[in-house]
């Protein structure tokens, strides 16, 4: 039996993107790095590595157009919220919110006859700040439910 002091692990394959208030499903989402710039002696940076998300491509064109109007110099910075479910469809265990994230690259599908499967679009987002949320608390299930 299972010791009651120890925490569930955790996985990586069920998780939600929002960008600014809308929910967008990606199959992947790149890793989280915070780390400090140890480069100018005396002076530690905090900064953080880009993150890229990657889904199978549509016809909407959403993350190009987000892409095209910073390329064209508009300011147009957005919250990220990601969220890692407890399983499918469940409950929110942990979330980052990537403040002020706007994409620096948009990456669209490789071509080859040879292969057969999904062609993919990549979003690559520098941010200003890493936040790790606070989860909800999950609410108590009531009898009968």
């Amino acid at each position: 039996m299972p010791s009651p002091d120890l925490e569930p692990l955790l996985g990586t394959s069920h998780f939600r993107v929002r960008i600014g208030r809308r929910e967008i499903g990606f199959s992947e989402v790149g890793r989280l790095t915070s780390e400090t710039d140890l480069t100018v002696p005396g002076e530690p940076r905090d900064r953080f590595e880009t993150v890229v998300l990657r889904r199978a491509l549509s016809r909407s064109r959403e993350l190009y157009e987000w892409r095209r109007r910073v390329a064209e110099g508009r300011r147009d910075r957005r919250p990220v919220t990601i969220s890692q479910l407890d399983g499918a469809g469940g409950a929110v265990v942990n979330a980052w919110r990537l403040e002020r994230a706007w994409p620096i690259r948009w990456s669209g599908p490789a071509f080859n006859a040879a292969e057969t499967g999904l062609a993919y679009e990549e979003l690559e987002l520098a941010f200003d700040d890493m936040i790790w949320l606070e989860p909800s608390p999950v609410p108590a299930r009531t009898q009968g439910a």
